[in-house]
């Protein structure tokens, strides 16, 4: 702050040939007196100190010869002088023209002014940031509480491969998978498989395609056990941003060996439908067909009235038998 504000110009003046005596009650009560010549101009500034240090019956043997503060000038450079030069009082001077007097005290008084009121400040902010702090504490608790209530394994990884989030489940996994505590901070590439090899090389192709491209990357992959069993698991790495900066990326691990196990019942049903129309399609509509064959090229003239019956009949059933093969087929090609 500039040292104008705290400038005293309601001084007062003696002569410098002034006697002491008559001067030293008003000296005391006053701390500063402004010297001046025949002419009104100022020639320097006495104090109690002067007197002490240099007693003299006259004004102009008592004075020294002290700093002078120019304006602009700071609180804190004005403090440093009168510091080193032990002055409780100096002069001001604007353009070599004499403004008045600064005492140290008003200065000090000034400094510890604004210390209390930093103080508060920095109090009221300290607690505001405790209040902060405390919010982000039940809202991390909250949040969670909420990922550790899910199935769900969720990482959250640094650039670096730092571990910096996991939830319940994830720890769960790193004590199946890999035989040992998870901890923030430590390197994910740290948890090997000993009887998974992909399990490793995998991870880092989709993390690093994850930072690469800025989108998520979708995996589904069968998972090792050391107790030989396995799981399937389908794994989301999705980029994380914080105001456009890349603060790591979030995996997140669902068991979908069910919809797995569901998936290949279905596939073996289909393929046993596709067999079944294959057969329908080949080896028994084949019979029918040649059954067909054979009442076509059958000379029914020459056939008695029962044995012409019996054809016919066999030919209706014939036909019968084929357009139930034929609808069988195409269900089965549908499904």
């Amino acid at each position: 702050m500039n040292i104008s504000f705290f400038i005293k110009r309601d001084f007062q003046t003696i002569q410098a040939y002034e006697g002491i005596r008559a001067i030293k009650d008003n000296l005391i009560q006053q701390a500063a007196l402004v010297v001046q010549d025949e002419d009104q101009n100022h020639i320097g500034i006495l104090t109690p100190l002067d007197i002490v240090q240099h007693p003299h019956n006259l004004v102009i043997d008592c004075i020294t010869t002290k700093p002078v503060l120019s304006l602009p000038g700071t609180v804190d450079e004005a403090l440093q002088i009168m510091q080193s030069e032990q002055s409780e009082v100096l002069p001001v001077y604007k353009d070599g023209q004499f403004e008045g007097l600064i005492f140290k005290n008003d200065l000090l008084e000034f400094v510890k002014t604004k210390r209390r009121e930093l103080e508060k400040e920095v109090a009221e902010q300290v607690k505001e940031i405790k209040a902060i702090h405390a919010q982000l504490e039940t809202s991390r608790h909250i949040l969670q509480a909420i990922f550790d209530s899910t199935q769900s394994y969720i990482l959250l990884v640094d650039p670096e491969y730092r571990i910096i989030f996991f939830n319940r489940r994830a720890q769960e996994g790193s004590r199946e998978l890999y035989d040992r505590e998870m901890m923030l901070g430590d390197s994910i590439l740290e948890y090997k498989s000993d009887v998974d090899e992909m399990d490793l090389r995998s991870f880092e192709e989709n993390f690093t395609k994850a930072i690469a491209t800025g989108h998520t990357v979708v995996e589904e992959r069968e998972i090792l056990y050391p107790n030989m069993t396995s799981s399937w698991l389908r794994s989301e790495y999705t980029p994380v941003y914080d105001r456009g900066t890349l603060i790591g990326v979030a995996l997140r691990s669902v068991d979908i060996t069910d919809r797995k196990h569901y998936e290949l019942q279905i596939e073996m049903q289909t393929e046993v439908l596709q067999e079944i129309s294959w057969i329908q399609s080949h080896q028994t509509r084949q019979p029918v067909a040649t059954i067909l064959g054979l009442i076509n090229i059958l000379e029914k003239s020459s056939l008695t009235e029962d044995n012409r019956k019996i054809v016919s009949l066999l030919e209706e059933t014939a036909h019968k038998l084929d357009d139930v093969i034929r609808e069988t087929v195409i269900k089965a090609n549908s499904l």
